[in-house]
């Protein structure tokens, strides 16, 4: 996920966090929508990225022996 994406998902979260903490409805929606369009523009997450450990090793990868 590029860093625009990123800050933008954290924006809506933020927008969100301040709708629920504020008592004026009127404001609470404006705060919701703009952190849905937000959400919107950012798109989908993108799939986690995992590591294997050092010690992992492919199947078709055998280690080196010393």
């Amino acid at each position: 996920m590029s860093k625009n994406h990123y800050h933008a998902r954290e924006a809506a979260a933020t927008l969100l966090k301040m709708a629920k903490a504020t008592s004026d409805p009127a404001v609470a929606a404006g705060l919701i929508e703009a952190a849905s369009k937000l959400k919107d523009e950012a798109g989908e997450l993108s799939p986690p990225v995992t590591f294997q450990a050092p010690d992992v090793y492919p199947d078709d990868v055998q280690p080196k022996k010393d």
